[in-house]
């Protein structure tokens, strides 16, 4: 199982990509700057898993449909939890904003699948890799997941404030063996973190501590590019190998 980041920003600029990720060759990690993606690449995803259906996850999620109209031989499967998908459909995907590609047909076929994601329970996606949705703390639908493939165990939180089941679950399920988590604004902008239901160094210092595991690999993300420095510079968790992703970056767990 891997990570591949196409983009890890939690907003954008000239410099940044916002959030999207291959989890291995067959499954994309939300589609905030899925463009990126070579054609090549796009041909061999089948699912688009979407943690939420804010636009900075799913804004280029309908370029790709348009690009993949006069390539694709099967639908392209857009999961997530019911709220997120109804949100996709009736306020971006809904003929209005942009094209319903449910309607458009690729041999007998839609190109654009939907396919509801249910809470707690185990979903094994194309390439072996199972998946867990837990509902966290932030709105459109948000969950976070928990990933598992060969027994090794991932958290991934998406968007979130502070939260509890997500880091329940994942200690029901084994021992994590590491943890991708959100950090969108400095402790300076503690207050907006909260409001926003986001989490900054010391919030995320209070999760990380939910799951009590020493030594646990955590690979941070979805940070806003002007506050890159200061969260940085802010984050301390001492004994825990810290990694800031970026763009091109790619992490094996296993």
């Amino acid at each position: 199982m891997f990570i591949e980041v196409v983009g890890a920003s939690g907003s954008k600029n000239a410099l940044s990509r916002l959030v999207c990720m291959k989890l291995g060759e067959k499954i994309l990690l939300d589609a905030g700057s899925a463009s990126f993606v070579s054609a090549d690449q796009l041909d061999l995803v089948d699912v688009v898993l979407l943690t939420h259906a804010h636009l900075d996850h799913i804004l280029d999620l309908g370029f790709i449909l348009d690009s993949m109209v006069s390539r694709r031989n099967r639908p392209l499967v857009v999961m997530g939890s019911s709220a997120c998908l109804s949100i996709v459909r009736a306020h971006y995907m809904n003929g209005l904003l942009w094209p319903d590609f449910t309607g458009i047909s690729i041999g007998s076929k839609p190109l654009l699948e939907y396919r509801v994601l249910d809470d707690e329970v185990w979903e094994t996606l194309p390439g072996g890799v199972e998946c867990m949705a837990v509902p966290v703390n932030h709105p459109a639908g948000a969950r976070g997941f928990l990933f598992r493939h060969n027994g090794f165990l991932v958290v991934y939180t998406g968007d979130t404030g502070p939260t509890g089941k997500l880091w329940a679950m994942a200690l029901e399920q084994g021992r994590p063996g590491a943890v991708v988590i959100e950090i969108s604004f400095p402790d300076s902008r503690r207050d907006i973190a909260l409001a926003s239901d986001h989490l900054s160094p010391s919030l995320a210092r209070n999760e990380l501590d939910k799951l009590g595991i020493e030594n646990i690999p955590v690979h941070v993300f979805h940070m806003k590019p002007w506050f890159t420095e200061e969260i940085a510079a802010e984050l301390c968790l001492p004994g825990k190998q810290v990694h800031f992703m970026k763009p091109g970056d790619l992490i094996e767990f296993s």
